[in-house]
């Protein structure tokens, strides 16, 4: 909207890590302490908190800067060494989701 220079429209980009909701039950973290799942209460807060500040875009954890950054800068072959070393590329090898109830 601002590209277009459109006025009074705000909005908010989240991109969370992954919520323990159950959603995402069975996927596991290589470097839990820099990549932790997240509280679905302190997930709710935080995003409220930054629609009400009118924050362009929230990333939670906040380590999710430094990452998108150093994505942003490094080559494309850094880039993905750096994703193999976080373990990213293995994040879903034992991703079972919510169990459906009947």
């Amino acid at each position: 909207m601002l590209a277009l220079g459109k006025t009074g429209i705000k909005t908010t980009i989240v991109c969370p890590y992954f919520i323990n909701t159950g959603m995402f039950d069975g996927c596991k973290t290589k470097w839990p302490h820099l990549l932790r799942f997240l509280d679905s209460d302190y997930a709710a807060e935080k995003i409220v908190s930054a629609i009400q500040r009118e924050q362009v875009l929230l990333l939670m954890p906040r380590s999710m800067y430094l990452l998108c950054v150093m994505k942003s800068i490094l080559p494309v072959k850094m880039g993905i060494l750096l994703g193999d070393y976080i373990g990213a590329f293995q994040l879903m090898d034992h991703f079972r989701g919510r169990v459906k109830k009947d």
